[in-house]
């Protein structure tokens, strides 16, 4: 599919742009966008609408497209690389439409397992217990005690799991200098970085400085944008035409690579306001439309919960990440000359699929740990 038409991307990017810039910060666009797409899947008239606006399609037909590229990006395995993605959606509603169920079925590769939302507790494990199966227990706990309720009538679920060696592989971490602000001798802190001499592709634009970091599934990659001048400035202007031009222009470069070792993600939480905010609204209220999932009880999103987790060291990365939408009865990132490429202040960093352009995973960091 045409880069320019997936929407992965676009919606990685203004996503990141409404979160809070001084803090690390990491998630999947990927994740969230499919369980998004299951949940406009139910829907009709005006919150139909502002999906197929917050998520850039215009049809199912599209959709599934999408979906389907989507999945086959994130169903790759061998003993280097392990990519994999799960759907599933718990249900307490009958009478869900025919049109609605298949092409849930078809193109998310997942069916509805009906429970009774009266057993809070019970339902709320067996959710937990799927997610940490498909996350290889690095998620134990996406949804917390009081996430659901006896008012819950659907939750629908996506998990996806990441684990890869780097094609060239870093030598041993040691202590380096980070700057938290960048040119300010007061802001510097020590932190481990990894080391690395190799042929990457690399490129300098006009607010950032950017390298690829293949994996040994070469499609795959981490990309690091770092900043000219600094982390603002670069989260207010970059676009996601930016990011797929440094990959397609960046050339192959003999570059001196410092990296920082590190880890991030933590407790789920609500990203309801951020998907607010981007434009999915009527979805939060009781003018909700989820008449395709349920004609007898009135449904509306109460909340959409999200966790994330990478583990970025010598040998590779593995991340992992779940989404819950969480749906209720209305009521109420030799003497060579080389490119030096030290990553040793603030940046974005991404782990995409380069020959789609889709951004799977994407992060900012900012501070680093004091131990790793």
């Amino acid at each position: 599919m045409d880069s320019k038409k997936h929407p992965i991307s676009h919606f990685s990017v203004n996503y990141l742009k409404k979160t809070t810039q001084s803090e690390n910060f990491f998630f999947s666009p990927a994740s969230i966008y499919l369980s998004l797409s299951m949940a406009a899947c139910g829907s009709e008239q005006q919150t139909l609408k502002e999906f197929k606006e917050v998520l850039t399609y215009q049809n199912n037909i599209e959709l599934g497209q999408l979906i389907g590229s989507l999945n086959t990006l994130l169903m790759a395995s061998s003993q280097q690389f392990s990519i994999l993605s799960a759907n599933k959606i718990y249900t307490g509603v009958s009478g869900i439409t025919q049109n609605c169920k298949q092409f849930i079925e078809n193109n998310f590769n997942t069916g509805f397992e009906q429970v009774n939302f009266t057993e809070t507790e019970s339902v709320r494990l067996a959710i937990n217990k799927w997610v940490s199966k498909q996350t290889r227990t690095k998620i134990d706990e996406l949804l917390k005690k009081d996430t659901i309720n006896d008012r819950t009538r659907m939750v629908l679920v996506n998990a996806l799991y990441l684990k890869a060696e780097w094609l060239y592989q870093f030598e041993t971490a040691q202590d380096h200098q980070f700057y938290l602000q960048p040119g300010n001798e007061q802001s510097i802190v020590i932190t481990k970085m990894m080391y690395k001499e190799a042929e990457y592709k690399y490129g300098k634009y006009d607010s950032f400085e950017y390298i690829q970091l293949p994996y040994k599934n070469e499609a795959y990659v981490m990309e690091v944008l770092l900043p000219i001048t600094n982390l603002s400035d670069l989260e207010n202007s970059i676009t996601e035409e930016e990011i797929i031009r440094a990959q397609k222009v960046s050339k192959k470069s003999n570059v001196r690579l410092l990296l920082p070792k590190f880890k991030m993600g933590g407790a789920s939480q609500s990203v309801a306001n951020i998907l607010k905010q981007l434009g999915v609204q009527e979805a939060f209220t009781n003018k909700a439309n989820f008449k395709q999932f349920s004609q007898a009880e009135p449904l509306f999103i109460s909340d959409v919960i999200h966790s994330a987790n990478i583990d970025v060291n010598e040998k590779g990365t593995e991340a992992v990440a779940a989404t819950a939408v969480c749906m209720s009865k209305k009521s109420c990132i030799n003497k060579i000359k080389f490119q030096e490429f030290i990553c040793n202040k603030p940046f974005i960093f991404t782990i995409s699929h380069i020959p789609s352009n889709t951004i799977l995973f994407l992060g900012r960091f900012c501070i680093p740990q004091k131990e790793i």
